[in-house]
């Protein structure tokens, strides 16, 4: 996609005036000839004449007075059709715009077969931007410093990687998994009021009976324990019996000289001073996003960047669909409130990622920013080194001429971000630990609506939607 919109010109067959209504609302104005018009009167009559029986007459015969008497509105109503999906499109080709969704017809002159036919389109565009008052921004970032917690938080992060399953014969604990056969049997009962044949559970877990779960505690393996005990809160008392046929532990090792050398160091020294490399590295990039973030938000907070209604509604469709199109109705009906919220946070996300795109995009523009071949071939590199299990894929998204002009999108997108941080001061506010900056906060997941975009003025119940090869919806 592009911020920028060509100029409008002139077809020499169809005259077409364009109104400015708003940054993305362009408002076209053009006459089809009466020729034209009389000519899909005529083809459309021949359609119908070839498919309807009149009697006396055979197929296609019948005189075409008589089928315009006899069908005169769906003769009009398909006329009309074709009339506006050729000449809306020819009227946006004789613009040179490039719409973003369906042109909507806002209004048209009266149809008849001897009359020319005004119409009246909107169509949404991506806007056109002329950014300014972002230069030498004095912006305010809180910093994130690492101390020795968050190396130690790190190290054990290794250390559970590594973790294991290891089988445990005796002595079982709260929260060693275990495959066991049980019964229990109220006194004076004939048959057990509950039984379990070889199920896995976790000791200690509050969906297993009271019962079981304190004579799996110290069990040993393969032994019958049968023993009488009254039910938790009452004096009645039960006959309980739980053979534990395995139990498996999970270990977490220890950070020491053993994990350092499992991870392919010389020891734990070794290890630490990596560790602390990793995180040192994942805070200059925490602090480099938060910057640019600042950037971009005081970019955005100096510069109005209005955007496509429709383009974002079909945006949010295309993720909706993904996420949820394998469902048939009576589930989506059923999620409710749950879908619509859904719909309605995933619109303030992609309105945010949009306006973000479209900015830098129009500084890439601005600034002539244009990668060569190897910067594009050193993106995807960049690409397969962060995902090295998903390289083959990477490769052939990348690897031909559409996914390379994304690639050069990208490309352009960050060297805007970095061009556009340097032109701004920084002043530290209150700094917080990497671990603070890793937790997710309450409002991480809170509708709070403060971004909520109405879109007023975007009326959208128009007389007639057009959906042809001009509609852009990259």
């Amino acid at each position: 996609m592009t911020a920028a919109q060509p100029a409008p010109t002139t077809n020499q067959n169809l005259d077409v005036a364009v109104e400015t209504v708003s940054q993305v609302r362009r408002r076209l104005r053009f006459t089809v000839p009466q020729a034209q018009v009389a000519v899909a009167f005529v083809q459309t009559t021949a359609k119908f004449a070839a498919k309807v029986r009149v009697a006396g007459f055979r197929p296609g015969k019948a005189p075409a007075a008589m089928i315009e008497r006899m069908h005169g509105v769906e003769i009009r109503r398909n006329a009309l059709d074709d009339l506006l999906k050729a000449w809306v499109f020819k009227a946006i080709q004789a613009t040179g715009l490039n719409p973003v969704g369906r042109p909507e017809v806002e209004s048209m002159g009266e149809l008849a077969r001897d009359k020319p036919l005004a119409v009246q389109v909107l169509c949404e565009v991506l806007p056109t931007l002329e950014l300014q008052g972002f230069e030498g921004a004095a912006l305010t970032v809180d910093p994130i410093v690492a101390d020795d917690e968050d190396v130690a938080e790190a190290l054990e992060a290794k250390a559970r990687e590594r973790t294991e399953q290891i089988a445990v014969d005796t002595g079982l604990q709260n929260g060693d998994e275990a495959v066991a056969t049980w019964s229990i049997t109220d006194e004076g009962a004939d048959a057990p009021r509950e039984t379990a044949d070889k199920r896995r559970f976790v000791v200690g877990a509050e969906h297993v009976p009271f019962e079981v779960n304190a004579l799996a505690l110290n069990a040993t393996v393969g032994e019958e324990i049968v023993e009488d005990r009254a039910a938790e809160g009452t004096l009645t008392a039960r006959k309980v019996t739980l053979t534990v046929h395995e139990a498996h532990r999970t270990e977490i090792p220890k950070v020491d000289d053993e994990l350092a050398k499992d991870l392919g160091h010389a020891d734990l020294a070794a290890l630490q001073a990596a560790v602390k490399a990793e995180v040192e590295a994942d805070v200059a990039k925490r602090n480099l996003e938060a910057r640019r973030n600042a950037a971009v938000d005081n970019l955005l907070a100096k510069n109005e960047v209005e955007l496509p209604s429709s383009f974002v509604d079909e945006l949010v469709d295309q993720q909706l669909a993904q996420s949820f199109g394998h469902l048939d109705e009576k589930t989506l009906r059923s999620l409710g409130g749950f879908f619509q919220q859904m719909r309605k946070d995933m619109r303030k996300n992609t309105e945010g990622a949009l306006r973000r795109g479209l900015a830098l995009e129009a500084l890439a523009d601005k600034w002539e920013i244009l990668p060569d071949d190897a910067a594009i071939d050193e993106k995807l590199a960049e690409l397969i080194a962060q995902n090295p299990s998903r390289a083959e894929r990477l490769k052939r998204e990348y690897g031909n001429d559409q996914g390379r002009d994304e690639l050069r999108r990208r490309v352009r997108s960050d060297r805007a971000m970095d061009d556009l941080v340097k032109l701004a001061t920084y002043t530290e506010g209150t700094a917080k630990t990497l671990r603070a900056a890793k937790a997710p906060t309450p409002q991480a997941f809170a509708d709070d609506g403060e971004h909520d975009h109405d879109h007023e003025g975007h009326d959208h119940d128009h007389a007639e939607h057009v959906h042809d090869e001009n509609c852009n919806h990259g």
